[in-house]
């Protein structure tokens, strides 16, 4: 896990130091756990970098549906394709999407586009 948190570590200060507009990170669902490190997570937060945190569930390597439950925190624990999850990536990156906020994300019914506005 430390070689984990410090490569995050050093990506958000090499961003920051490169005048990066918006840093994603991709997590895990429920890594606000206690029980689970959140280091990373926090060190984003306090960089002072405009960020978007993912936190999917369960990855499949199943087809995509694009289509995703979208919330700050679920109530239980699920399944996501990879390929969706990739798609929730590539739809935050824009600088005015889901600034500075960190959401879960399991395999539903809302379009990925639509599930932004939530």
């Amino acid at each position: 896990m430390g070689v984990d948190q410090d490569g995050a570590k050093d990506l958000v200060d090499a961003a920051k130091e490169a005048g990066i507009k918006k840093f994603v990170m991709l997590s895990t669902l429920g890594a606000d756990n206690p029980s689970v490190s959140e280091e990373m997570e926090d060190y984003l937060k306090a960089s002072g970098l405009n960020y978007t945190i993912v936190r999917p569930g369960s990855l499949t390597n199943k087809e995509g549906t694009g289509k995703i439950e979208l919330k700050e925190k679920m109530e239980s624990f699920g399944k996501i394709t990879s390929s969706d999850v990739a798609k929730t990536l590539v739809g935050v990156l824009e600088d005015d999407v889901m600034q500075n906020q960190v959401f879960e994300i399991l395999a539903r019914e809302t379009r990925i586009e639509k599930a932004f506005t939530y």
